[in-house]
């Protein structure tokens, strides 16, 4: 056996001594062995990182989903109450002696508006939102629809409630004549001709929330939908929509608030020049009348302030929070168009007592219905007796 002895082999090439040689290969040995542990850490780590990213994409998704459910349930309850309100208001209005007037058909266009308005949010929105339901979001535009015409609807019917609150108070003479009957009436003799203007302008007003909505936002493919970033509705960004939405969105409402603001103003200087003479002049029944005319006065000037306080806060101060407050995008904008609805129908209820009272009265009414029903033999145990006596 030929050892090397690390000056050369046979051919003469030169070979590094056995414990050199094995040094040799233990360092590469090392060195391939750390480098697989490298290669093996790094796709540890990156696998590790793959899956937390996947882990934390999961979480996110979830919190979203969680956070949309949470929407949907803040939402519910608020928008329940104006359906309840305002459907109340719209159903029992016309059994109000007090409301029988160009004043009560005024609010229940209105209550109708937002009755509508807080249905779909109750009923569609919330279930939308809690429920992750896939289909009402892709046609969720068809609901926008719904609640833009719902809030046109509303808006213009506080409209007609400042005028008549201003000419009820400024021109009490004439207020019969501009509410009630067009001057040509009386050129025809048929009833269907003397409808009142009070009927004709809900009419056009239903007509100027109906009709132009169909051009503007499906004509013109200008889609008010849900996004669940926010869980708000919004507009489409194309430039088309980007004009509707300022000249028929932003200019439109902010000038019928700028409208209800300084006539409610007129109206509320008039009214306390009006009170003093009012107190030293006015009979007891005239006093009385005029008491209720500064109530539903009262009534339309908080309804006025709570919208106006909502445009504020969607068109003004939400535009300028930043994206990632989603919360606080919510409130102001979703919450804030929910609640606004919603206090209509409350103030209504709380400036008019007659309704609490006649809710109260259909069911104890019902009551007594009942009660005779269950015990008929009372009443004949009492006819008997009477009978006897006489």
């Amino acid at each position: 056996m030929m050892f090397s002895n690390g000056m050369g082999g046979p051919d003469g090439k030169k070979i590094l001594p056995v414990e050199k040689k094995n040094k040799f290969y233990v360092l590469i040995f090392i060195l391939i062995r750390i480098r697989n542990a490298t290669i093996l850490e790094l796709f540890c780590s990156l696998l590790g990182n793959l899956f937390s990213f996947v882990g934390k994409s999961t979480r996110d998704r979830n919190n979203m989903i969680a956070d949309e459910k949470l929407a949907g349930l803040i939402v519910f309850p608020i928008a329940l109450i104006g359906v309840f309100a305002n459907w109340t208001v719209a159903l029992l209005i016309r059994r109000l002696p007090s409301l029988k007037n160009s004043f009560g058909r005024l609010t229940a266009s209105q209550s109708i508006g937002d009755a509508i308005h807080s249905t779909v949010f109750a009923f569609l929105f919330s279930p939308m939102c809690f429920f992750g339901i896939d289909f009402m979001k892709e046609y969720s535009s068809v609901i926008g629809h719904i609640l833009l015409i719902a809030y046109d609807i509303s808006t213009y019917s506080h409209l007609c409630i400042s005028l008549n609150r201003f000419c009820s108070i400024v021109a009490p003479i004439q207020y019969d004549t501009i509410f009630r009957y067009f001057p040509l009436s009386f050129l025809f003799d048929n009833t269907i001709f003397s409808m009142s203007n009070t009927k004709k302008l809900i009419m056009f007003s239903w007509a100027c929330a109906v009709l132009p909505s169909f051009y503007l936002y499906i004509y013109h493919d200008c889609k008010f939908y849900y996004i669940d970033d926010f869980w708000v509705f919004t507009f489409s960004t194309t430039p088309v929509c980007g004009t509707i939405v300022w000249y028929a969105d932003f200019l439109k409402y902010n000038s019928i608030v700028l409208s209800i603001v300084i006539i409610d103003i007129i109206t509320v200087s008039k009214v306390r020049s009006f009170k003093a003479h009012l107190s030293s002049t006015s009979s007891q029944s005239h006093a009385k009348k005029r008491s209720a005319e500064m109530n539903f006065l009262k009534q339309a000037c908080l309804q006025a302030f709570v919208f106006v306080c909502e445009l504020i806060t969607y068109f003004l101060i939400t535009p300028r929070v930043d994206g990632s407050e989603r919360w606080l995008r919510f409130f102001l904008s979703t919450v804030a168009w929910v609640c606004v609805h919603m206090l209509d129908g409350i103030i209504t209820l709380s400036f008019n007592k007659e309704f609490t009272q006649t809710i109260f009265r259909g069911i104890k009414i019902k009551d007594l219905s009942g009660y005779s029903t269950r015990h008929p033999h009372t009443e004949n145990t009492s006819n008997a007796g009477s009978k006897t006596k006489h």
